[in-house]
């Protein structure tokens, strides 16, 4: 199969209906008729050998090859209309941009709040709006621009090779403990760290973390007592009992001042996280994603 032997307007089409899965709807989208957008989906069909999208009592469905197809051929369209369009002019001064950052309660904690007061000086009209991460990289989002940037620590994060990554941060484990804990005192052995009531926040759904992984390669498990989704209720369970909390420094840190917790440092062999910045190369030619991705990182370079 040659590309040279394919009308490149088809694949215009093709991403017409898979967004739309309806002919009609697809014809409107690119101002043509509906027999030509049926025509158009023959070709297509005859081209790649495959019915690409059946009907069915539901409407439309894409067909395994469809679905395979129209990632690549959505990036490709997406990175020409860049080349071929003015380049974009961002002034943070004027601008009314909304940014969407899929990210985890870690980030919304440490980097949200400076931020937004950053940006009340720079682009008081810029809009921030935060996703949660979840166990997907939001690949085809980052593709389209509707998500601009993923934040997330590495070691919870598959990011494909063709994704654009930098590492911003370094991040060591701290323990909490309610101020009063009549066991721990200012540090941790691993003894005492496996012998403790662990709560184990897990903000992605997983099973384990870098500390699970470490104590099993050192033939040791932890007693996990409590599985939380946020800081805010660990920290809240963790005031209230004889429990341990191991968590980012810096997240440890904002708790402590904020609940009757106390911070506890934990063996020196204990690993790192290391928060990573993801975005997808198709959006490199956005000076208003270049202009956030430098705040932002100016920002964990001064934390």
């Amino acid at each position: 199969m040659k590309l040279h032997q394919l009308d490149l307007n088809l694949l215009l089409a093709f991403d017409a209906l898979m967004q739309e899965r309806n002919v009609t709807r697809a014809a409107a989208r690119l101002f043509i008729s509906q027999p030509a957008m049926s025509h158009a989906l023959n070709r297509l069909r005859r081209f790649f050998d495959d019915p690409l999208l059946v009907r069915t009592p539901q409407g439309m469905l894409p067909t395994p090859r469809a679905q395979g197809l129209h990632q690549g051929v959505r990036q490709a369209l997406l990175l020409l209309e860049q080349q071929l369009t003015t380049p974009e002019v961002f002034d943070p001064q004027t601008s009314q941009r909304r940014f969407v950052i899929s990210t985890t309660d870690y980030v919304e904690c440490v980097l949200i709040p400076p931020l937004i007061a950053r940006l009340r000086q720079l682009a008081p009209g810029v809009h921030i709006e935060i996703e949660i991460l979840r166990d997907r990289l939001p690949e085809a989002e980052l593709a389209e621009g509707s998500i601009d940037l993923v934040l997330g620590f590495d070691e919870y994060m598959q990011v494909p090779p063709h994704l654009s990554r930098e590492t911003w941060l370094t991040e060591p484990l701290s323990g909490l403990v309610r101020r009063d804990h009549p066991q721990i005192g200012a540090a941790l052995s691993l003894d005492a760290l496996i012998e403790a009531p662990h709560v184990f926040h897990s903000p992605l759904g997983t099973r384990e973390s870098i500390v699970d992984q470490f104590l099993a390669s050192q033939g040791l498990s932890r007693r996990i007592s409590v599985n939380s989704q946020s800081y805010m209720s660990a920290a809240a369970i963790v005031s209230q009992t004889d429990y341990l909390l191991v968590l980012p420094a810096k997240v440890a840190s904002l708790l402590a001042a904020a609940w009757p917790l106390r911070q506890v440092a934990l063996p020196s062999a204990m690993p790192s996280y290391h928060l990573n910045c993801v975005w997808h190369p198709v959006q490199d030619a956005q000076p208003a994603l270049r202009w956030l991705k430098g705040v932002m990182r100016q920002l964990v370079d001064c934390s």
